[in-house]
């Protein structure tokens, strides 16, 4: 959405509030009369004044497309249809004959005249009364959700989705969240937007009590970020969960620092969880971190609050198979704790992470598990980290075993050649860090050790001369 158009929204929003001039939509105008009129009215469709609503106002969508302010006359009648719907709103009479079919009809009407519900939230907490707040609470209870389509033509498809919340399955769920397409009716989305900005407390018990996973996913879809600060008010994992992996953040948005406060709150709520609803939020979130940098950010400072538990489960999250690509992030994770002063804490974090690292052994203990070069990890930094903290003749030791170790890996049995240079690839990767550990030991500022690079060395030039006959 245009910002330039966003911003207008709330300007005009806020002037129509203390407009002197209001001209009711005509279309809008029309249907009210006819609601009024009639209480026979069974099923209704409120979408439609979105697009009566929107030929009335053409220049709107010139302005949302691209940011091309209106001109006076058309600023004005924009203002004073605002205005009035906006004052029948304030003065809302919930006893009024089929209520519920007028407030959506003009929330569906103010849905067009704004601009990504940017006016809505301005003013918003300025209009509502608690026979608003009663009807919107009414309307977002009785709302109906559900997939684009697949309703009619996969009708297990609901089925399949909540099975994965009663087994607790975040990882799958995790990856099926993003892709299922929601399209909330515009009032609706209204709704949902003058809850939030007024009475966010009210909106939360709403999603506890109706417990939905679709209906917590469409919540997430119309407040977009803003799911975040409310799912910390939320008494639900699952909503809570919805409204991370569900989020879509434009890196050119200005979003990052504004996530930061409630996505360290949300992360500190589920670590007071039981340890194995901490263990499955950094499976499903954590096991290949750098897509997120506003959830990595947050990760970072959280962690220095946690325990060497918490810190565990998020070590073994880590896919660490194939993972150098996520050792930058891993590490910009971990250097704020690395950076603080709380030394016994990070020499916790460090053996911690280390023994995680020595357990996975570059994937010794799986089968057809093959290395062909020294391999970087996820875990690169830490580990670097935990030899770095040890005392240097500690340290110079396990560096000459492994060199010795790699020397004589050819005096011990293998069962074929490609096990033998996997072992060969195992010590030389484990070596690589140790050495690295001294670097940073001695001052370098170098985070991760150097790329891997092809072996140049006599053992190479021997085992592999045949190559030198490759044309």
């Amino acid at each position: 959405m245009n910002p330039i158009a966003m911003s207008l929204a709330q300007a005009h929003f806020q002037a129509a509030l203390n407009s002197g001039h209001s001209a009711a939509p005509v279309a809008l105008s029309q249907l009210l009369a006819q609601l009024s009129a009639d209480s026979q009215f069974q099923v209704f469709d409120a979408e439609p004044i979105v697009h009566s609503t929107g030929d009335e106002f053409p220049f709107l969508r010139n302005m949302i497309a691209s940011g091309t302010p209106p001109d006076l006359d058309a600023s004005a009648a924009w203002e004073g249809a605002v205005s009035w719907v906006l004052n029948v709103l304030r003065n809302w009479d919930t006893s009024e004959k089929n209520s519920l079919h007028k407030l959506r009809a003009l929330l569906s009407a103010v849905t067009a005249l704004d601009a990504n519900s940017a006016g809505i939230s301005c003013i918003a907490s300025q209009v509502t009364s608690h026979q608003l707040i009663a009807d919107l609470r009414r309307l977002i209870e009785s709302s109906d959700v559900a997939p684009w389509l697949s309703e009619r033509r996969f009708p297990e498809h609901r089925r399949q989705i909540e099975s994965l919340v009663n087994c607790e399955n975040l990882n799958q769920l995790g990856r099926m969240v993003p892709h299922m397409n929601l399209f909330p009716v515009p009032d609706l989305c209204a709704a949902v937007v003058f809850m939030y900005s007024a009475e966010p407390s009210v909106l939360a018990s709403i999603i506890e009590k109706r417990n939905d996973i679709l209906f917590s996913l469409t919540i997430c879809t119309i407040l977009e970020t803003r799911a975040i600060a409310l799912a910390t008010r939320v008494n639900n994992l699952i909503f809570k969960f919805v409204s991370v992996v569900n989020l879509r953040q434009d890196p050119s948005s200005g979003t990052q620092l504004s996530l930061q406060s409630p996505l360290q709150t949300l992360l500190l709520q589920v670590a007071q969880t039981p340890s194995a609803t901490w263990s499955a939020w950094m499976q499903a979130l954590f096991s290949s971190p750098g897509n997120n940098a506003s959830l990595d950010s947050a990760l970072a400072v959280v962690l220095q609050q946690l325990s060497p538990d918490h810190w565990t489960s998020f070590f073994k999250a880590l896919s660490l198979n194939y993972s150098h690509k996520t050792a930058a992030p891993v590490a910009n994770i971990l250097i704020p704790f690395a950076n603080s002063t709380n030394v016994e804490g990070k020499t916790l974090m460090w053996a911690t992470a280390y023994q995680v690292w020595a357990d996975w052994s570059y994937g010794q203990h799986e089968s057809d598990r093959a290395m062909f070069a020294p391999a970087a990890c996820a875990l690169d930094f830490p580990v670097a980290m935990y030899y770095a903290s040890q005392p240097s003749d500690e340290r110079l030791t396990v560096e000459r075993n492994l060199l010795e170790a790699i020397e004589a890996v050819e005096q011990q049995w293998f069962n074929s050649v490609t096990d033998l240079v996997t072992e060969r690839n195992r010590l030389k990767s484990r070596l690589r860090l140790v050495q690295h550990g001294t670097e940073l030991a001695n001052g370098s500022p170098k985070v991760l050790p150097p790329d891997v690079q092809p072996d140049a060395d006599l053992y190479a030039r021997t085992r592999y001369y045949f190559y030198n006959n490759v044309k």
